[in-house]
């Protein structure tokens, strides 16, 4: 008898999310693959609003463009790192976090909402 793959089924309503790691690595997960087609992507360009403590991930398949960062693909996943990017913004994230991923109907960035995210000691926001 041949076997069968067994694959969950995915609750419907489910929404898109990344998990964010200490080492300074984001994970969209399956519902932000689905959702945002980064099953194609090769390359994602970080952004940071300060005010509003959302980082904004441009993705795009030129390995040329500036501040492009390589995508890696896991079975279910799409990731990509940059501690340089955390320490450069003084967000600390002392274990794994998720955060919901939602779309910029704009410019078409994908936005992570990080207002929850201690600033790193010796950082304090400058005043406008």
């Amino acid at each position: 008898m041949a076997f069968e793959r067994f694959i969950p089924p995915q609750a419907p309503g489910t929404r898109p999310r990344a998990t964010i790691r200490p080492s300074g690595l984001i994970s969209f997960d399956a519902a932000s693959v689905a959702a945002f087609g980064l099953e194609k992507a090769k390359f994602a360009i970080l952004f940071f609003d300060k005010m509003r403590k959302i980082i904004g991930a441009k993705i795009t398949n030129k390995a040329d463009e500036d501040g492009a960062l390589p995508l890696s693909k896991r079975r279910r996943s799409v990731s990509l790192k940059s501690p340089q990017f955390f320490h450069q913004y003084g967000l600390a994230v002392e274990e794994s976090q998720r955060f919901e991923v939602t779309r910029d109907p704009d410019n078409g960035m994908l936005l992570i909402n990080v207002k929850d995210v201690k600033r790193r000691r010796g950082r304090r926001p400058k005043k406008a």
